[in-house]
């Protein structure tokens, strides 16, 4: 009886532990935003962790910030995110030189602006994910401050349609929702292991857990991640309705 005591506490903390570490990204470059650093805005290779309670922004010369989520009052994507934190800057609220490169260039670039509050200060960063992981990182963003988020009309389809974003049209701004906003119900996914890919109706997601609000009606929601087979359960949702999945994926 005592062994198998240890055993689920041990598996439990392994559990925690593993929920704990979140979400991280190592190809994140930094362009700009509250730390002063000498690397260079085309360098990847920096690194970006999100729990529930905090984002961890290390840079590769050794620079970290922590913003606890809470802090967190916005959220930004693409020449939005580029215009925000630039105007913090401009404003000498923020003390790093922003990079323009990118607004120039041929090729599409994601950038992620997240603007914050701590101790009484504000703050700001503006980061670009690749093509793989933008989107990861704007959902695990959102799901974790619930903070709004900003993105400029011609920016919006880059934008996975079930995150609730304010699309910026010459200066005004119009709130756009997805269509579950109307008659919707929450569906929570969590899987074993953490942090798996997860797609609703063949969309990208974000990733587990996450709390999902969905338009009524059947949804197939999929679960994928690298050395497991994949799983999938089709559901419907209701209005008010909340549903639990959770998945465990074989290998």
């Amino acid at each position: 009886m005592r062994q198998i005591r240890c055993v689920i506490t041990l598996v439990l903390a392994l559990s925690l532990i593993s929920y704990a570490d979140g979400n991280s990204w190592d190809r994140v470059r930094y362009n700009g935003g509250t730390l002063q650093t000498k690397v260079d805005p085309k360098e990847w290779d920096n690194h970006l962790t999100i729990t529930s309670d905090q984002i961890t922004f290390k840079l590769k010369d050794g620079q970290s910030l922590d913003i606890p989520t809470k802090s967190v009052t916005g959220l930004s994507y693409g020449q939005e995110a580029h215009r925000r934190v630039g105007t913090m800057i401009a404003l000498g609220i923020l003390v790093a030189p922003i990079a323009l490169f990118g607004l120039f260039h041929k090729t599409r670039l994601h950038f992620i602006g997240i603007e914050y509050q701590k101790d009484g200060k504000k703050g700001g960063l503006l980061l670009q994910g690749d093509k793989d992981n933008y989107r990861a990182i704007l959902m695990a963003l959102k799901s974790t401050t619930d903070a709004p988020l900003a993105v400029a009309e011609k920016d919006r389809e880059f934008v996975p349609t079930s995150v609730k974003a304010t699309v910026m049209k010459d200066s005004d701004e119009v709130e756009v929702k997805t269509a579950a906003t109307k008659e919707s119900g929450s569906v929570s996914v969590s899987s074993t292991p953490n942090a798996a890919d997860l797609y609703v109706d063949g969309e990208f997601s974000g990733n587990t857990p996450s709390k999902l609000t969905l338009e009524t009606g059947k949804h197939t929601v999929k679960i994928t991640t690298k050395g497991y087979k994949d799983w999938s359960r089709e559901i419907t949702v209701r209005q008010g309705s909340d549903v639990n999945l959770s998945a465990t994926l074989e290998q």
